[in-house]
């Protein structure tokens, strides 16, 4: 067995996702025949990212346990990795309510069930607010990845 820390292979799980998904919503957002290709596998994937967030924060905390010295840049990582987590969450959440309001696989039964979400300019505030989501997870995720790549490689 080696000594790879899980931290790093869990990360490019969450980073996959959580870049993925947001382009893919954001594109999704002016092209129509794109969100109802992927439809459901936008919300799946931005909850499959909060939960591979919280897994790297998990196995970040167990890292930052095991190492013997942390500089200043890995504890610059660590406090931002705290937010991607929550960040994640909001996002996935933020993805679910604004698939209710424009899935055509869902119409019939939000229509059922809570009209409002797709009457009036709910799906238009809906979509600016979930592109702003987009751009907010989209930093995030590179400011702790920018910040992790800087404490993995400076001084090396």
């Amino acid at each position: 067995m080696t000594s790879l820390p899980l931290h790093p292979l869990v990360v490019h799980f969450a980073v996959m996702l959580l870049v993925l998904v947001p382009v893919a919503v954001l594109v999704s957002l002016f092209w129509r025949g794109l969100r109802n290709r992927l439809d459901w596998l936008l919300p799946l994937g931005a909850v499959g990212g909060a939960i591979a967030a919280i897994a790297a924060d998990i196995t970040g905390k167990q890292l930052l346990l095991n190492l013997k010295q942390g500089s200043q840049l890995v504890a610059n990582h660590a406090d931002l990795g705290e937010k991607g987590p929550w960040v994640a969450g909001v996002f996935a959440v933020a993805t679910i309510g604004w698939w209710l309001t424009s899935s055509e696989v869902m119409k019939t039964w939000v229509e059922a069930k809570a009209p409002w979400l797709r009457r009036g300019r709910t799906p238009l505030i809906a979509s600016i607010l979930m592109a702003i989501a987009c751009i907010v997870v989209l930093v995030v995720v590179y400011l702790i990845g920018d910040s992790g790549a800087a404490a993995v490689w400076t001084n090396r």
